[in-house]
């Protein structure tokens, strides 16, 4: 057996590939059909997402006081992902 027979990482990448673009040719008709229903269902877990999160922090006593803080934490959360994005995009360039 050669080192590419053994390296689980590339057998790994390869068989999501295959499963990538399997789901992929199996989605698209489903989207075209529906894309209604494949919207609502996107909101709604995003609702989801959204409620549950707002759950978590109204439990935490500190932020119940001080919903400033909660906002700023949110504003340098988007400001620091923001820079990440711009300077991995200008090193795909």
């Amino acid at each position: 057996m050669n080192k590419d027979e053994l390296d689980l990482l590339k057998k790994v990448e390869e068989l999501t590939s295959r499963l990538n673009d399997l789901f992929s040719q199996k989605s698209k008709p489903f989207l075209v059909r529906y894309p209604l229903l494949f919207t609502l269902l996107v909101i709604f877990g995003a609702i989801m997402i959204s409620e549950g999160m707002r759950g978590i922090l109204s439990e935490i006593k500190f932020f119940q006081f001080h919903p400033f803080v909660m906002l700023l934490i949110g504003v340098l959360i988007l400001i620091l992902t923001g820079t990440l994005y711009k300077k991995l995009k200008n090193k795909e360039e």
